[in-house]
């Protein structure tokens, strides 16, 4: 576990900023809006939500997008 815990680590924490970038992109470049016709917030997620998913989910969207979202996963106290 103490070589793949850290290697485990930077993959997850690579993974991560690829799937906020990848968000970031689709925004940025208007492909969600073009295809939904509005924009939506990208929720990133796991089987559980914590303050992670929060901060990553919010990192992934324009300021505001996902508020309601990220007010819901914190106030579960989970």
């Amino acid at each position: 576990m103490t070589t793949v815990g850290p290697t485990a680590a930077l993959i997850e924490a690579n993974f991560n900023q690829a799937c906020v970038r990848l968000a970031r992109d689709l925004h940025n470049d208007g492909i969600i809006n073009s295809a939904i016709g509005r924009p939506v917030p990208v929720v990133l997620h796991e089987l559980e939500y914590y303050d992670g998913i929060a901060r990553r989910t919010e990192a992934a969207n324009p300021p505001g997008l996902a508020d309601d979202f990220t007010t819901w996963v914190r106030t579960q106290g989970l």
